[in-house]
């Protein structure tokens, strides 16, 4: 057996699935966001070169989703989680929010922590908001959460606090952007990781256990820091992965592998308050890595095409499990999108009859049972502005269409793959780690075959053997169609054989293309700049008046930028 299950936790699996039963207690949520990890950079996905082993004793254990798909960047994937919607129903999508600009998530929208509260959840944010930050309305502490510490902003040094950012123009603005609620975190000297960790435990601990807990820990790691330091490990520690060739590779490791010790803290810290036992835990990447190209970090994802801020698998198929005592170990094959954790999550709290119209689809019965994921459809991206593009995935088949010039299509990272040593152990690693620790308390152990046996059904596989001589490159009169379960690496286009599939897939984006609410131009405000507020990114608006989104007003009436195949 892989697990070794005792009778009470055979007992708590009929409460789960039972959960909204008035006489089962709401399970407890820690929802871990990494930010810019690829597909490539877990163990549990089957490559030895960055050990995560706390990870992999979490994802072997609980429910690994094999096809989980997120946004191409942040803003737009926090949105999504955060509303249930995709990010161009609320004019989210697109590039990521600058400190000093005058947007965020529209204030009609009621966000997850805020559903969370109807249902007598705790509910605190620690780590990256990024969703606006030009008025107080606009911050997390005002949207649901009952505390935020952390960055506001898209990321930070990982030894000043500072965000630099750098206008079109040339103009630089710079500054503290770490705060606790609304205090700025002046004297704060820890590694940032490290202070968001001590933090979560804080709140673990304080935390009255009769009353369910939504813990929202979103890491700044391993995205890269501010050009002057991209990349930045704990200085405190001796540097390790000796094994990773690449130097650039082996900080970025370095990185992943603090990361994944801070879960293993977090882990520990439950079970000691004594609530481990009935707290789902979440893990997901908000984006694929950008291995090359802005905000660089030497994040793989392959055996993906693409990368961040591109709708090619690599940039929105991330690393993603759930996990609780008593679900069964599964590597679930169902389609999921980010946007169904709102209703997903709120289905295993308890709420019953939420109607509200959003995009996102309950998976919770799904995922409990190993059944197929009643979501058929996944609008990887629309970009309305720019180059003006699509990506559509419906079934096995995924459409890419529209102006792909320059926005990066390639297959990244090969080169950063190397060893010269022999990499640790993916078994040894796990059985030795603080997660593995913790569960033998609970009599969880791991039998060596069933662990590797799930490791390698984690594995993407591609089966279609063919490949294109000259990449399909998508343009606004011909795109590239894709046969994803055979096919992962979108590398055998098939434009041309599956015409009608090609119709069929146009006409869906184009109806979907007449719902974008448009996200208009990018403003910055010179009255952002932390050079005016003692060189801090403080919020410099009063008050955001925003029209409601849904506005027939605000509709994107314009004709997409692609035809339709035929």
């Amino acid at each position: 057996m892989f697990i070794q299950t005792s009778f009470w936790q055979w007992w708590l699996l009929l409460g789960i699935l039972s959960v909204s039963a008035n006489d089962v207690s709401p399970p407890h949520i820690l929802f871990i966001m990494a930010d810019d990890m690829g597909h490539n950079d877990v163990s549990y996905h089957g490559s030895d070169q960055i050990s995560t082993p706390n990870l992999d004793a979490l994802a072997t254990r609980g429910t690994i989703l094999k096809q989980y798909y997120s946004e191409a960047i942040c803003t737009p994937a926090r949105t999504a989680l955060l509303t249930g919607k995709y990010p161009m129903r609320t004019g989210m999508q697109g590039a990521p929010l600058a400190n000093s600009e005058d947007r965020g998530i529209p204030l009609t929208e009621k966000l997850l922590p805020a559903h969370l509260k109807d249902i007598g959840y705790d509910t605190h944010l620690v780590g990256k908001w990024h969703l606006g930050m030009a008025s107080k309305q606009l911050l997390p502490q005002y949207r649901g959460y009952d505390s935020h510490y952390g960055i506001r902003g898209g990321g930070v040094d990982y030894l000043t606090y500072h965000s630099v950012q750098q206008w079109p123009d040339g103009t630089l603005l710079f500054g503290l952007d770490f705060f606790d609620n609304d205090i700025p975190q002046i004297t704060e000297e820890r590694y940032v990781v490290d202070a968001l960790t001590d933090r979560a435990i804080e709140i673990i601990f304080g935390h009255n256990s009769s009353t369910p807990l939504f813990l929202h820990y979103t890491s700044c790691a391993p995205h890269a820091g501010n050009a002057g330091g991209a990349l930045q490990p704990p200085l405190y520690k001796k540097l390790g992965s000796r094994h990773v060739a690449n130097s650039d590779r082996r900080l970025y490791a370095e990185v992943v592998r603090h990361l994944d010790y801070s879960v293993g803290r977090l882990v520990r810290a439950l079970a000691d308050k004594g609530i481990l036992h009935n707290t789902l835990i979440v893990f997901v990447s908000d984006n694929g890595a950008p291995t090359t190209g802005m905000f660089s970090n030497w994040g793989v994802n392959l055996p993906f095409r693409g990368r961040k801020q591109t709708p090619w698998e690599g940039g929105v198929r991330v690393p993603a499990f759930i996990w609780h005592a008593a679900l069964k170990p599964n590597v679930w094959d169902g389609l999921m999108h980010i946007s169904d954790w709102m209703p997903t999550l709120l289905a295993a709290a308890g709420r019953k009859n939420f109607d509200e119209k959003i995009d996102g689809i309950n998976q919770w019965p799904s995922i409990l049972r190993g059944q197929q994921s009643p979501r058929k459809e996944v609008l990887v991206t629309v970009e309305d502005r720019d180059n003006g593009y699509a990506a559509l995935r419906m079934g096995d088949y995924k459409l890419l269409i529209g102006n792909f010039t320059g926005v990066g299509n390639a297959y990244y990272g090969a080169e950063f793959l190397a060893n010269k040593e022999t990499p640790p152990d993916f078994y040894d690693s796990l059985a030795s780690s603080e997660v593995a620790k913790v569960f033998s308390t609970l009599g969880i152990t791991f039998d060596y075959g069933d662990v590797i046996a799930t490791r390698k059904a984690a594995v993407v596989k591609q089966i279609d053997t063919v490949k294109d001589q000259v990449p399909c490159i998508p343009t606004p009169t011909r795109g590239c169609l894709y046969n994803l379960k055979k096919d992962p690496a979108e590398s055998h286009d098939l434009w041309l054989r599956g015409q009608k599939i090609v119709y069929l897939m146009t006409m869906r984006l184009r109806s979907l293309w007449s719902q974008i609410v448009r996200r208009g131009p990018t403003k910055l405000n010179l009255d952002a700049d932390p050079a005016s507020h003692n060189y801090i990114w403080l919020t410099w608006l009063n008050n955001v008046t925003q029209e409601t989104p849904l506005n027939e007003k605000d509709f994107f009436k314009d004709a997409p930028p692609f035809t339709v195949g035929c």
